[in-house]
């Protein structure tokens, strides 16, 4: 890790001197919801319009910013960070660069003030170089911390469009009643005072840390040592165990192509009172929505830059969509949590939402759903989701022949067979050990999709036995069998044999 901690209030000679022949390219205001957070300058060796060749520039750049709000908290500072540099850099995973960006973000202890400055050197000979109110926090030796911080002032998706615009250096006339206010922004050395207490409370936390992190390392190692001699006795016995399955994160998938929710041909609704009407299209819509959500659950993958920089809570979004699966007017209010996930559940839905296409039977050419999302970095599991019930008027018009009978319980068991095997792999140590064997469970599948399990045959080796039986309870809960069926359960055999 290439962060070092100084206690100095000056920069070195040799950067004072690099800075001092650079231009001045441009300068704008960072806003967000009307309130200016800072003023920001960007000085080059040579004044220069193009974003591409700037970032590829390597001679001596500096980024400055001026505090101009009365309070820039540390969650702030934290979260614009973290949303501005993940939207305008690809996820490179460098571990060096992450350590370096986490630390950028998470430095303050306490609020930046008016007056405050922030200073992000590259000089072509060092390398990057971050310092607030004249006290060094962070030094690199490459360019890769400076052009992501770079890019989020000339990315794709800057704060604004006129913030990039002037910082390209364009309409720098306009400019002059900006520059006189950034010029007069200045901080006292009483600034600097706090800014080196941040650094000496870090440094000896991170001591602490490092301490403690030894600690642990050396209780893993040991515990490793133990499980591998627990293993290679366990091999060797015979007797049956009763195991408790690690917690399993479920497998993503890609949309679907588009299809359509199937609805059952029903009998005139002339016959029907208002009641079952009502009751009929409230079934198609709760139907519509959970193969919505099921959909959009599979779609969304945890943002690479959100799970590195531990963001995690609940995103839920609203949305119109019609009769096409077309989808309008999203919206949320979701103010308590990073915009990286709120962005990703936004991007599931219209990702998956146009394959879903409702249910003929269901009334309206337009539908408000609504769907949620937990994101947490240890797993990706949801509550489960419950298929709805179809109601009484519904059931009696489901008639299916013999042969559309037997291929739709075939095809259920195909299906619910196939989830639980593609879980199934050879554990490692069971490989090294070159254990073999056949293992079968019987599998009792409720309607609802929920199982009950009993031992059919075990091997000899408890690992693989273990394998099998998580697979099978990390799978559920299992599709819901067929409606259709009319079948409040039904039994399949999980068979493996390791070789």
């Amino acid at each position: 890790m290439l962060i070092r901690y100084l206690f100095t209030l000056l920069l070195g000679t040799s950067l004072i001197q690099t800075c001092l022949s650079l231009e001045l390219n441009g300068i704008g205001s960072y806003k967000q919801l009307q309130k200016e957070f800072y003023i920001g300058a960007l000085y080059l060796d040579q004044v220069n319009s193009d974003p591409s060749a700037i970032l590829a520039n390597t001679a001596s750049k500096r980024m400055t910013l001026k505090v101009t709000a009365k309070r820039w908290s540390p969650r702030r500072w934290e979260l614009q960070w973290q949303n501005d540099i993940a939207i305008n850099n690809s996820f490179d995973n460098d571990p060096e660069l992450i350590n370096q960006i986490m630390f950028f973000t998470a430095f303050l202890e306490d609020n930046l003030t008016t007056g405050d400055e922030i200073l992000i050197d590259y000089i072509a000979s060092a390398g990057t170089i971050i310092s607030i109110n004249g006290v060094v926090i962070i030094e690199t030796r490459n360019a890769k911390l400076f052009n992501n911080l770079l890019n989020v002032w000339i990315g794709k998706l800057p704060p604004s469009g006129e913030f990039k615009t002037h910082i390209l250096g364009s309409d720098k006339a306009s400019q002059q009643a900006l520059l006189n206010r950034y010029n007069q922004v200045n901080y006292g050395y009483s600034r600097s005072n706090v800014i080196s207490s941040w650094i000496q409370a870090r440094k000896d936390a991170q001591l602490a840390e490092q301490r403690k992190q030894e600690a642990e390392k050396q209780k893993a190692l040991a515990a490793k040592q133990e499980k591998a001699k627990a293993l290679e006795k366990a091999a060797q016995e015979q007797q049956k165990k009763t195991y408790i399955p690690p917690k399993t994160i479920t497998k993503k998938k890609e949309p679907p192509k588009k299809k359509k929710i199937t609805s059952v041909a029903v009998e005139s609704t002339a016959k029907k009172s208002k009641k079952e009407i009502a009751a009929e299209n409230q079934y198609y819509l709760d139907l519509y929505r959970w193969e919505l959500i099921r959909e959009v659950r599979n779609v969304v993958e945890y943002p690479e830059w959100a799970k590195r920089f531990g963001q995690s809570g609940q995103a839920k979004l609203t949305f119109n969509i019609n009769r096409n699966a077309e989808v309008s007017n999203i919206s949320g209010d979701n103010s308590g949590i990073s915009p990286l996930l709120v962005t990703e559940l936004e991007r599931a839905i219209l990702s998956a939402a146009p394959f879903i296409l409702p249910p003929d039977a269901l009334a309206g050419n337009s539908w408000t759903i609504t769907i949620d999302y937990t994101f947490d970095p240890k797993s990706d599991l949801q509550q489960p989701l419950k298929r709805p019930i179809k109601p009484k008027s519904l059931v009696s018009a489901d008639n299916i022949s013999r042969a559309d009978y037997k291929a739709t319980l075939s095809n259920y068991i195909d299906d619910v067979t196939g989830i639980i095997m593609g879980r199934i792999e050879y554990p490692v140590w069971a490989k090294q050990l070159n254990q073999k064997g056949k293992v079968a469970f019987e599998v009792e599948i409720n309607r609802n999709g929920s199982i009950s399990i009993s031992e059919k045959t075990l091997s000899r080796h408890q690992i693989l036995n273990q394998e099998v039986l998580d697979a099978i309870k990390a799978s559920e809960p299992l599709p819901p069998i067929p409606e259709a069926l009319n079948l409040n359960r039904t039994q399949i055999t999980i068979e493996y044999d390791f070789k």
